[in-house]
């Protein structure tokens, strides 16, 4: 019996088995992407991949838009093609890194499992919580894919992508261990941004078995990043983590005009620095700069210039200047800095890119900014002065402040003083987020 037959026997009889297009409905609920005649409204495209041989045998690829009525996603899944999409979504038709916006789920390949015995033991390897369990499996012919979808899409800016990479780094080496997987010392690692043969679509042997990949749910509940961070050390969790807002474009416009104001009318009323910041980080990055780090240096140069009213001829000059002595730290052949970085470099020169935060600043640039010190004062002294003034509001009330429970405290607390507590329960009663309630529940002992 073929793997293929295998695992859908020992499937069929456990879990429910979903539709293709109602596993993509729940990747990507009615609403998330954008429909065909719309445009400009922060909604985004999910891209799939076909290969195709021409009529002389060469190999092509073509890149399809599924919008959100999924009719071209459907045409697709009748092809005998083979044909990839990952659970993100896109900017436009372009299918990169930077053009990349939401994940809806991660997504791993495991491969070499070859009997019953991989199969139970993958499922057991859950049970326990030595793997995160995945909301979805499917079968794509030799092996599977596990699908963790998030309760909320994950944005997936740079800082975010780096340590999502991390993070799928580390499950992968947990979920190919050596009792779940023959390749345990072959470990298939892969990008965040890899795409995965469609469900509904061929399986690698379609012309000789006439598979087409299936999808089984696994777990009712969607996960998150806290619930992921547990399964691995403490260096591969993700740190900055974030989540796509959930209210809609006009409700934010009512609660936060301000951020409207400034994100989408790209006006702006924050005040210009002195030219002092701008000469200082010249001075800083002639000092400090490195390979590696070149590019965006002169990026946040640009950033320094917007924010202090340097014009931009003026700063187009001074960027020029560095292109000599940055050319001259290469140490690969390929890795030379020409003036074209530069120009690229400059395009940050915009009204929205001067509230950059200094941190993730420091980061691009490859070394540490000291922070200053507001109005002269240490962190201990200004907090002394709000609670100094708290105080005071209080005695004016006749009130006295006891100060409040964190949320950790209240989750603690209730998993504690309850028996055989959910998630959903907690989440109910103490008005927190999935997100919340995983990041500190109680671990459970092995």
């Amino acid at each position: 019996m073929t793997f293929y037959n295998l695992f859908c026997e020992y499937m069929s009889d456990k879990y429910e088995e979903l539709a293709p297009l109602d596993f993509y409905r729940e990747i990507f609920p009615v609403g998330e992407l954008q429909k065909r005649d719309e445009s400009h409204n922060w909604k985004y495209n999910a891209l799939a991949v076909e290969f195709y041989k021409t009529e002389y045998g060469k190999l092509r690829c073509k890149k399809w838009v599924c919008e959100d009525d999924f009719s071209k996603l459907e045409d697709l899944m009748e092809s005998e093609n083979f044909i990839i999409m990952a659970p993100i979504t896109y900017v436009g038709k372009k299918r990169t890194s930077s053009a990349a916006r939401y994940m809806y789920a991660m997504c791993f390949d495991l491969d070499g499992l070859v009997d019953k015995y991989h199969i139970q033991d993958l499922f057991q390897h859950m049970d326990i919580e030595n793997i995160p369990r995945p909301q979805f499996i499917a079968c794509s012919g030799f092996g599977l894919h596990l699908y963790y979808q998030f309760e909320y899409p994950v944005p997936l800016f740079q800082n975010i992508a780096q340590e999502l990479q991390t993070l799928k780094q580390a499950l992968t080496k947990k979920i190919w261990n050596q009792y779940i997987t023959t390749l345990s010392k072959k470990i298939q690692y892969q990008p965040i941004y890899q795409g995965f043969r469609i469900v509904g679509g061929v399986t690698k042997d379609y012309a000789k078995t006439g598979h087409r990949v299936k999808v089984w749910r696994t777990n009712t509940h969607p996960t998150c990043i806290e619930e992921l961070n547990r399964f691995v050390p403490e260096e591969s969790r993700v740190k900055n983590i974030q989540y796509k807002p959930t209210m809609t474009l006009e409700q934010a416009k009512e609660k936060y005009p301000n951020w409207y104001k400034h994100v989408v009318l790209k006006q702006s009323n924050s005040w210009t620095c002195k030219r002092d910041l701008y000469d200082w980080w010249k001075r800083q990055i002639a000092e400090k700069g490195k390979e590696g780090h070149r590019y965006y240096c002169i990026m946040c140069l640009a950033i320094y210039a917007k924010k202090c009213g340097i014009e931009y001829d003026e700063l187009l000059k001074d960027a020029l200047s560095f292109v000599k002595d940055f050319d001259a730290m290469t140490s690969r052949p390929e890795n030379h800095f020409h003036k074209k970085d530069v120009y690229d470099a400059l395009k940050a020169y915009q009204d929205e890119k001067i509230t950059f935060p200094i941190n993730s600043i420091s980061h691009f640039a490859g070394f540490e900014i000291p922070k200053n010190k507001r109005n002269g004062r240490k962190q201990a002294d200004h907090l002394k002065r709000a609670r100094l003034l708290r105080d005071l509001n209080q005695e004016e009330k006749g009130t006295k402040w006891n100060g409040r429970k964190s949320k950790k405290d209240l989750v603690e607390e209730y998993f504690r003083l309850h028996t055989n507590p959910t998630v959903e329960d907690c989440m109910e009663r103490l008005q927190v987020s999935r997100a919340t309630v995983f990041r500190y529940k109680p671990k459970k002992e092995k």
